[in-house]
């Protein structure tokens, strides 16, 4: 009897605490890796990308910007993009005073070449941008092409 009584009190806070938990757990979701959150994010970062990094600071900082769209990219590219990342990462670290740190950097890159290239046409072909560049690259419509209504004859009923 007493339990009863209990349960009925603590019932409206246990559903509350549930909904709490719910909220809490969607809210620490990852991002969705969809295309368009990857366009979006890529707008917010491509300024940081596209510029050259001059000092160790914005070598920081670019990685960063790598990292962010890592976290929403969706999955036709996001193997490319994870080579990328890696490359930027240990780019950023390079030694090069250190022949060894220079040479795992050039062999990444080498490595990691078919993923950059795939990577970019994605991103051109997806989101309008060239992120060699960091331009908008908006490709025009196709004309429209001109369509008249001709009359043709048959050659061989008009002559005698």
């Amino acid at each position: 009897m007493i339990f009863g009584r209990v349960s009925t009190h603590l019932r409206p806070g246990l559903t509350l605490l549930g909904a709490f938990i719910l909220i809490g757990l969607l809210g620490c979701a990852s991002p969705e890796r969809t295309a368009t959150n990857f366009c979006r994010q890529l707008a917010l970062e491509m300024p940081g990308i596209a510029e050259q990094p001059a000092t160790p600071e914005m070598i920081k900082s670019t990685v960063e910007h790598y990292k962010n769209l890592q976290k929403v990219a969706p999955l036709q590219v996001e193997a490319d993009w994870d080579a990328l990342t890696l490359l930027m990462e240990k780019a950023s670290k390079i030694k090069a005073s250190d022949p060894a740190s220079v040479q795992e950097v050039v062999d990444l890159s080498y490595a990691s070449e078919k993923n950059a290239a795939a990577a970019s046409a994605w991103v051109l072909a997806t989101c309008g941008v060239d992120i060699s560049t960091g331009l908008s690259v908006v490709q025009a419509p196709a004309p429209e092409v001109a369509t008249t209504d001709v009359t043709t004859i048959d050659v061989a009923t008009t002559l005698p």
